[in-house]
């Protein structure tokens, strides 16, 4: 059986009782603790899994954002080491898609996850959008 203190006088009140038996003063409802809430980091805006938004959250979330830059990096790099290597002109234009498409990525991802990850501190997105601009335009760059 639990015994409580009295919030009066400071005696144990046995479990059962609704009274204190040294003062009388009635029993203290004892507080029930509740659970806080916990709000996702990566899902800023509301949306049904179905709607566009939560799509467009799902498609930009932290890690799909994070795998699709690394795959852009990966992009990149091959593309660029074609374009160092190139031995024909069929390898140097494979290699300048390869460089391009992984700068789109790298960008695409960078500017949508900075737009849409509400999380992240507010210079990180602020970089990503900077960023990711930047990378989106890097290839434009090269057509001149």
């Amino acid at each position: 059986m639990a015994v409580s203190k009295c919030v009066k006088c400071g005696a144990n009140i046995p479990g059962g009782a609704g009274f204190c038996p040294a003062c009388g003063a009635p029993k203290a409802a004892e507080p029930v603790p509740q659970p806080a809430p916990v709000a996702p980091a990566s899902q800023p805006v509301s949306g049904g899994p179905s709607s566009f938004l939560g799509i467009f959250n799902t498609l930009f979330s932290e890690l799909i954002t994070f795998v699709m830059i690394l795959l852009g990096l990966l992009f990149a790099c091959i593309g660029g080491i074609m374009l160092v290597f190139a031995g024909d002109l069929t390898v140097l234009r494979i290699g300048i898609i390869l460089n391009s498409l992984g700068f789109v990525f790298m960008g695409t991802f960078l500017l949508m996850g900075g737009l849409v990850n509400k999380g992240f501190d507010n210079y990180v997105r602020f970089g990503m959008i900077v960023g990711g601009a930047i990378m989106l335009t890097w290839p434009l760059s090269w057509a001149a």
